[in-house]
């Protein structure tokens, strides 16, 4: 985009903010992660569970469309993390969704 702001990416259409880190989400104290069925919490290290680098709570394919089984329960972290922040672009150049 010239001299704009590229727009914010579509969640739906990317989840690489979930499948990036296995150590993240983490929760971020008590009550964080309320409502989030206990076999995808990570109960030792206070986190999400993962599988390889993406969150136990992560549907779909990469990329293509994804949701989150757990949305209206996510955890604060997830809740603030900003699409078209430079955290979601770095997250995106590293799973080739975006050029360098």
């Amino acid at each position: 985009m010239s001299g704009s702001a590229a727009a914010a990416p579509d969640c739906i259409a990317c989840g690489g903010c979930c499948a990036w880190s296995e150590t993240w989400p983490v929760l971020m104290g008590e009550g964080d992660g309320a409502g989030i069925p206990e076999e995808l919490i990570d109960v030792e290290h206070w986190r999400m569970l993962s599988w390889g680098h993406r969150c136990a709570a992560l549907e779909g394919e990469l990329g293509v469309k994804v949701g989150c089984k757990v949305y209206a329960d996510r955890p604060l972290v997830c809740r603030e993390f900003q699409a078209g922040s430079a955290d979601c672009r770095m997250v995106r150049r590293k799973l080739g969704f975006e050029a360098e």
